[in-house]
């Protein structure tokens, strides 16, 4: 079968609004299914309900597509208001006169009772329909969307940690302490924020870019799986390199691009703390994009383009918190070798803790998905 919407509104006037009217005589006696071809749990759903409409062909079964449809999506709206629901996410199926089957689990665990049902001509009827209806049994499974402060606290929190990564804060201290030495105190704060924002600049258009790549590949499952893998494999580089004597990490800014950054540095400019801040953002990402790639994975195959966008800017603000507090810091008087000394003194730590976190991070992105 191919899950592809009902092209119904093309070349013609008719709304999303007229369409619902039109189904309301049998929406409570066929299945309606609202997807994503962009989204790895609706890719997951879909070959059982192809599976159940074999297996009862006298149950009609109508499948709309989301992405890119803005028809689709006011016609999911306009079923998710006729069924009463305060927020519609997807996949959805919709039945009887109460039946809401929202997200994999739900749809998973109920979609062969409820096609039982139907054949059976048990549905509709809003008594025998509250055997679907349990109350908070599926509020404890993550959805960044459904459970917008669990996202929140996730997404700030990964952001966070990937920001306390030594290669950016070792290049900031030497852009500093460069700029004191050359007499231009006033311009270390500046110069510190330039660098800053153009290291947040960099990531967050980087993150952009690879999440509208997925979602056009359509390849979110494969994706999610790999940015898990490589957050896993990471996450243990740095805890070896936590335990050895030798301090080079395997996960750093190459030694080759290191001669184009210090030029940079030394030229102790705005606009050259700027370029700094892209080169190094350009020579990070691939070494230290762990918990990013990881992350974009999630945002990728849970939500759309549109809803993954303040996520996204969310977490590269908190990536750019640390930076943000040692130019402040040093700009207010604190020295930037102190900044420098403990920043040696305590990189094993900081590689072990980021170690672990990418550890987890990975094992969680891999468990969503399988």
């Amino acid at each position: 079968m191919n899950f592809s919407g009902p092209a119904v509104f093309a070349g013609s006037n008719v709304t999303p609004e007229d369409l619902f009217k039109d189904l309301i005589p049998d929406a409570n006696t066929t299945v309606t299914v609202f997807y994503s071809s962009r989204c790895s749990s609706c890719v997951r759903v879909l070959p059982g309900l192809e599976n159940l409409s074999d297996r009862y062909p006298e149950i009609k079964v109508r499948y709309y597509d989301l992405y890119n449809s803005t028809e689709n999506l006011t016609l999911l709206y306009e079923f998710g208001a006729q069924y009463h629901m305060h927020y519609v996410s997807y996949p959805i199926l919709f039945t009887g006169d109460t039946v809401v089957l929202s997200g994999m689990a739900p749809i998973t665990e109920n979609s062969e009772s409820v096609f039982e049902a139907l054949d059976k001509g048990l549905i509709p009827d809003i008594e025998y329909e509250k055997r679907w209806i349990e109350e908070d049994k599926y509020e404890n499974s993550t959805d960044l969307r459904s459970d917008i402060p669990a996202g929140i606290i996730l997404v700030a929190s990964a952001g966070l940690i990937d920001g306390i990564n030594p290669c950016a804060f070792a290049v900031l201290v030497f852009l500093i302490i460069s700029l004191l030495s050359s007499g231009h105190g006033k311009k270390v704060l500046f110069s510190g924020l330039f660098y800053t924002l153009a290291v947040f600049v960099f990531y967050f258009f980087a993150g952009l870019g690879i999440m509208n790549f997925v979602r056009f590949t359509g390849y979110s499952y494969i994706f999610s799986l790999f940015a898990g893998i490589v957050a896993i494999t990471a996450g243990l580089i740095n805890i070896l390199d936590s335990l050895k004597k030798d301090t080079r990490a395997s996960l750093s800014i190459p030694a080759s691009s290191k001669g184009i950054i210090g030029k940079f540095i030394n030229k102790a400019t705005l606009p050259s703390s700027f370029l700094l801040g892209i080169i190094v953002g350009m020579f990070e990402l691939p070494c230290t994009g762990g918990i990013y790639l990881a992350i974009i994975s999630l945002l990728s195959s849970e939500m759309t383009f549109t809803e993954g966008v303040p996520y996204l800017l969310l977490y590269n603000l908190f990536f750019v918190m640390p930076l943000l507090m040692i130019t402040f810091a040093v700009g207010f008087g604190l020295s930037p070798k102190f900044v420098d000394s403990a920043r040696l003194r305590y990189r094993n730590k900081i590689r072990f803790a980021m170690g672990i976190a990418l550890i987890l991070i990975g094992i969680f992105v891999v468990w969503w998905q399988i």
